[in-house]
């Protein structure tokens, strides 16, 4: 294995993806080295979700090679369950619409996988919980059920939950949709904040100013496929016009 590859901390290579007959990823390649947020923007039906989801194989490509967290997939095979269990120890997802337990509190919401994937002790994932849930400033709610929560609390809580498993990646799927904005300038902080820890981050928004303020890679697609790809200097010298059409909206 190269340095670079080892840099790299997710890689994708000729990824096409399809639902049935149609085809939603075509020969997707990008590079993200480890400890940089990327940012998948482009407009509705651009596949944005789609590769977001690759990233963790709740979409499975039917050609294409995937390296991420360490985990290195060619989908000539499909890989057997050992190995995604793997990579989603690895890779965190914080879901659109926050997937909470709501028969559980949110302190049970976060020390469930934990102890059950990770074999932590109930004081240990506790300990691990409480440190979580003072950084995300969610202390206050630990013994109340979801349903009680604002949209805002409960993406917070997605996320400490999807942190509780120590993620070298996390993934967030429209991290601040429905939100008003001053929760949204919440959860770009955490973002901000998660970045200067070292872990991966990738992002899909439709929302230009939370990429600004968080990426320092961006992706922009159209119709299933890279349109171009690059540092954060691309919102200021966009290299297509089609992504100097998509800010100038």
């Amino acid at each position: 294995m190269s340095i670079q590859f080892q840099r790299m901390s997710i890689q994708l290579k000729d990824i096409n993806c399809f639902y049935g007959a149609h085809q939603a990823l075509f020969d997707i390649s990008l590079e993200c080295p480890a400890g940089e947020t990327l940012v998948l923007l482009g407009p509705s039906g651009a596949g944005k979700s789609s590769l977001l989801r690759v990233l963790n194989l709740l979409e499975m490509p039917r050609s294409g090679k995937l390296h991420i967290a360490g985990n290195q997939f060619d989908f000539q095979q499909p890989p057997g369950e050992k190995a995604i269990r793997d990579l989603r120890q690895n890779v965190g997802m914080v879901f659109q619409q926050y997937h909470l337990w709501p028969h559980l509190t949110v302190l049970q919401n976060l020390i469930e996988a934990p102890c059950r994937v990770l074999g932590l002790n109930r004081a240990q994932a506790v300990e691990r919980a409480d440190n979580l849930l003072t950084r995300l400033r969610l202390n206050d709610f630990a013994d109340r059920f979801p349903l009680h929560l604002s949209g805002g609390q409960q993406q917070r809580v997605a996320i400490a939950r999807a942190l509780m498993m120590e993620p070298q990646v996390l993934l967030f799927d429209e991290p601040t949709a429905a939100l008003d904005p001053e929760i949204t300038a919440q959860i770009v902080n955490i973002i901000n904040e998660l970045a200067s820890t070292g872990i991966t981050q990738v992002i899909v928004t439709h929302e230009v100013e939370v990429a600004r303020k968080t990426a320092s890679r961006v992706v922009y697609m159209e119709n299933g496929r890279i349109i171009e790809q690059g540092s954060a200097l691309h919102f200021t010298q966009p290299e297509t016009a089609e992504f100097a059409n998509y800010l100038s909206h």
